[in-house]
């Protein structure tokens, strides 16, 4: 089988990773009971702490430096900012 084709599986054939223990239906029953069976603690989820957003800090320069060029509407392309050159075809 040619390398190019290796993930395509016929026409009627599903993958299996959507079946058995780790399938969506039943993965939130199954990881908890292997996790029992094999003995090993059943960690809580930590809670989410959830932080102020501040749209003009930098995450790579740590201060405040960021600044607004342009707001997006919320449909459709942005309108240009700079004057179009009209293109003859």
């Amino acid at each position: 089988m040619p390398v190019s084709r290796i993930g395509i599986l016929p026409k009627g054939l599903v993958r299996i990773r959507h079946f058995g223990i780790l399938g969506s239906s039943a993965k939130q029953v199954t990881i908890s009971l292997i996790h029992r069976e094999l003995g090993i603690p059943i960690m809580e989820p930590e809670p989410r702490v959830l932080e102020i957003y501040n749209p003009r800090y930098c995450p790579c320069y740590q201060k405040e430096s960021m600044v607004s060029i342009q707001r997006l509407p919320k449909r459709g392309p942005p309108k240009a900012v700079f004057p179009t050159v009209a293109t003859q075809f």
